[in-house]
């Protein structure tokens, strides 16, 4: 599981809907001409590749490092054609998507928070659009910074990791749930579910707490 960031120089948008109709070409058959060319792309990607580096590995390399059961898996042909990594925390996908108007990086599940931050920093830094598809959100260098952070109100990694026990515990209740040994099914659904039903709470709190808390704000003044 990871989480998806892309980067661009201009178009300049704030709206979430705009970033998708801009990326659709590109997602359809990665026609990134919708946007302008930037050698700030070049040099984000660079500084991401330097504070989390990877190497590539040859042929040679990633099949030594395979053990007799994983080459058996593959045909001959396929073998001679396999690459590796070496390294690679916290991307989930090497290299990344990169050209001169796009950058598009794969942050691994369970990825420590100072990535996304350290992103966040650079994209202001050499003021790039941040757009993140999995909220979606759009986040530009000129955000007060304390927005540029929250994805929204909270961490992104925060969203993720929620939404991954939300549906890991309900899973595992709809599981319990279908044992065919009633003695053992009742307690499992009882422990399971009221774990299930508190990170759906959380998570809930999350979605809308700060909507609610604005709104009450707003009423107020």
């Amino acid at each position: 599981m990871s989480m998806t960031l892309i980067l661009w120089k201009a178009p300049v948008v704030d709206d979430p809907d705009d970033a998708q109709q801009l990326l659709k070409a590109w997602y359809e058959t990665e026609d990134d001409s919708a946007f302008e060319p930037s050698g700030d792309i070049a040099v984000v990607a660079e500084e991401l590749r330097r504070l989390y580096p990877w190497r590539d590995l040859s042929n040679e390399e990633t099949v030594a490092r395979m053990s007799e059961e994983e080459r058996s898996r593959y045909k001959p042909e396929a073998l001679s054609e396999i690459r590796g990594v070496e390294g690679g925390d916290p991307w989930a996908e090497m290299p990344f998507y990169q050209t001169d108007r796009l950058l598009s990086v794969e942050v691994r599940w369970g990825a420590d928070d100072a990535v996304i931050t350290a992103i966040v920093a650079l994209a202001r830094k050499h003021e790039l659009v941040l757009y993140d598809p999995q909220g979606p959100d759009v986040f530009l260098p000129t955000d007060p910074i304390e927005e540029l952070t929250g994805f929204p109100g909270f961490p992104l990694l925060d969203w993720l990791k929620i939404c991954a026990m939300v549906f890991v515990l309900s899973a595992l209740t709809y599981g319990a749930w279908l044992l065919p040994i009633g003695w053992v099914r009742w307690p499992l659904v009882f422990v399971i579910g009221f774990i299930a039903a508190a990170a759906w709470f959380v998570f809930i709190l999350m979605m809308f707490g700060r909507r609610i808390m604005e709104s009450d704000q707003a009423n107020k003044s």
